[in-house]
């Protein structure tokens, strides 16, 4: 592709904190065209003739489908600014399209991430908020509840580069760490044990933070239901910062409610945003944040940015992309 005569066009249509396409960017690669629009609308407008669309999964409704489907015959790359696409294959990716998705850009910030809702769901910060808003000072109260880290189990389900490094991080803490898997891999430096999924429920009785860090698949969905929630014990907490799905809400809710597991702390949900009438809310044995576990600030943009324009630059010369996880289906 170095002998181009017109201009690449990419298409942007993602949240403004993923948009790389700055002046900076255009200034390095002149015979880039940015186009973004902010709208489904717009987009049907900005898609004809263009070759890569970075957008991310959330924003890839069957809406967006539709019009890629309909306006989008140029498309030959879609960059993901997000790790995960299950929004985008329920929607319907277009066939003839490879896909790249961010790889480990955020992998060691989600991974601190877990360790903060799993520390705070410890040390029980939620439980101070009733007495805080009374202006009460609750010592005594706060420090029966206060749980710590140091020498406990952790079992992380997921042994990714997401779930290697939220195990790296647990390591400063001294945790034995058991990590759940498809197959039982051998393990990194930082992971003491690994077993294959069909044994779970043997590791789950002595685990005191479980921690989700699998993808959303048909083999993981609702993969920790009733079973694995009984399973654990009661001072024991949850965490998921990779997608809601895996991990039965209702049961979770119930557990919580119950006390029959101490805590959870969550960053994704199966319908995002949460409903307004979600059991969620109110749970005083909860900590959660909005999906924004993989955000870092201007480290995070850099990361995205760098890959970017490594992907950028390997498309027009004809190399092969980073982070492909989808070929053009053959045949399309």
């Amino acid at each position: 592709m170095a002998d181009r005569k017109d201009k690449l066009a990419i298409v942007r249509f993602c949240r403004d904190y993923h948009d790389v396409l700055d002046a900076d960017f255009l200034r390095d690669f002149p015979e880039v065209e940015a186009r973004k629009p902010n709208s489904v609308a717009e987009l049907e407008a900005a898609i004809p003739g263009a070759e890569v669309l970075h957008i991310n999964d959330s924003f890839f409704t069957p809406e967006v489908a539709r019009v890629l489907a309909a306006h989008g015959g140029a498309l030959r790359w879609i960059q993901f600014t997000t790790v995960g696409t299950d929004h985008a294959q329920a929607a319907g990716l277009p066939p003839r399209v490879r896909i790249t998705n961010i790889g480990d850009v955020r992998q060691r910030i989600l991974a601190g991430h877990a360790i903060g809702l799993m520390l705070a769901a410890m040390r029980g910060y939620t439980f101070f908020e009733p007495w805080r808003a009374r202006h009460e000072w609750a010592r005594d109260e706060m420090s029966a509840r206060a749980l710590a880290p140091d020498g406990n189990r952790m079992v992380i389900f997921g042994m990714g580069r997401l779930g290697q490094d939220i195990a790296r991080k647990a390591k400063a803490f001294d945790m034995e760490v058991t990590c759940v898997t498809r197959t039982a891999t051998p393990a990194c430096p930082w992971i003491d044990r690994v077993v294959a999924r069909e044994r779970r429920m043997e590791v789950l009785p002595e685990a005191d933070a479980v921690m989700i860090a699998l993808p959303l698949d048909d083999g993981t969905r609702g993969l920790i239901g009733a079973g694995e929630l009984a399973a654990m014990k009661p001072t024991a907490v949850l965490v998921n910062v990779s997608r809601g799905p895996v991990v039965d809400e209702a049961a979770l809710i119930a557990a919580l409610r119950a006390g029959t597991i101490r805590a959870a702390g969550l960053d994704a949900f199966e319908d995002e945003p949460l409903p307004a009438d979600s059991g969620f809310w109110d749970l005083p044995n909860l900590v959660m944040t909005p999906h924004i576990g993989g955000q870092g600030g201007e480290d995070q943009w850099l990361g995205l940015s760098l890959l970017v324009r490594d992907n950028t630059r390997r498309y027009l010369d004809g190399q092969p992309l980073i982070n492909v996880i989808r070929e053009p289906m053959a045949g399309a």
